[in-house]
């Protein structure tokens, strides 16, 4: 009986192995714009099978992995304390895109944000966006692209899908159409995704390194904190650290400057 127990065991943790087991991964730039108002370019992945997803800065998932073990702080503190002797700040590794999303299309959608005085995640059931597909066609990188509209969370998405790679995906919270995402701008400009590179792979598609240390909290909530700190991250912080921080001739914010997603407001 506990032969057959163990192989059971063992049957389900290959199946779920398996389940977990992306068939994709595809890279995109991610174009977006600060609260100064200044172009910022980053590489995100997507990681994909039919039935689960995770996309994640890279970045950002690389310094998750060394603050989980002393080995990695220490490798992480001399990187800042490199960067610091020879005067390059600005080489020091940094989460510019803490986010993390991941989709299982027959269960549950789960997000991870963060900044320097917190750590947020929030789990709200699966679902797609309503789509108007239209005749527009491209070509992006040698993939025949229709084009597809959506309203969705407070801004207007134009994206451009492939049915060659029939994975219902995309870059952040955008599925469900009949393929693969390659391109997806919203009407104002402040952000676009647009694939550079896909590949076969098998990696995993496991959950973020450290969540267990993020605050659960609603999606609403989520942002209405993201954006106080935003709008005010100096006193944020020292609030956080139960300090105070005084700051001479701060840069104004781009007044144009929002999230991904805008009906928290």
């Amino acid at each position: 009986m506990n032969r057959i127990i163990t192989f059971l065991t063992l049957c389900f943790v290959a199946i779920a192995v398996t389940a977990r087991t992306a068939d994709i991964e595809v890279s995109y730039n991610y174009k977006h714009f600060n609260r100064r108002g200044s172009e910022q370019n980053h590489r995100m992945i997507l990681l994909a099978n039919p039935m689960y997803s995770k996309f994640y800065n890279p970045i950002t998932e690389y310094l998750d992995s060394l603050e989980t073990t002393p080995q990695g702080k220490d490798v992480y503190d001399q990187m800042k304390m490199n960067a610091f002797t020879s005067g390059n700040v600005r080489d020091i590794p940094s989460r510019i895109v803490p986010m993390y999303v991941f989709k299982h299309k027959e269960g549950d959608m789960e997000v991870f944000d963060r900044n320097v005085a917190s750590m947020f995640r929030y789990t709200e059931p699966y679902e797609t966006q309503k789509w108007m597909i239209s005749d527009s066609t491209k070509i992006i990188l040698g993939y025949d692209c229709i084009m597809a509209v959506t309203d969705y969370h407070g801004r207007h998405w134009t994206v451009w899908f492939t049915p060659d790679i029939p994975i219902q995906d995309g870059p952040w919270k955008l599925s469900g159409l009949p393929g693969l995402i390659l391109e997806a701008a919203e009407d104002s400009g402040q952000h676009h995704f647009t694939a550079t590179g896909i590949i076969s792979t098998q990696k995993q598609i496991t959950t973020n390194l450290g969540a267990d240390h993020y605050e659960k909290t609603d999606r609403i909530s989520m942002l209405k904190a993201l954006r106080k700190f935003e709008d005010n991250p100096e006193v944020a912080l020292g609030i956080s650290l139960g300090i105070s921080i005084n700051v001479h001739n701060r840069t104004e914010s781009d007044k144009t400057f929002d999230f991904l997603e805008t009906d928290y407001h």
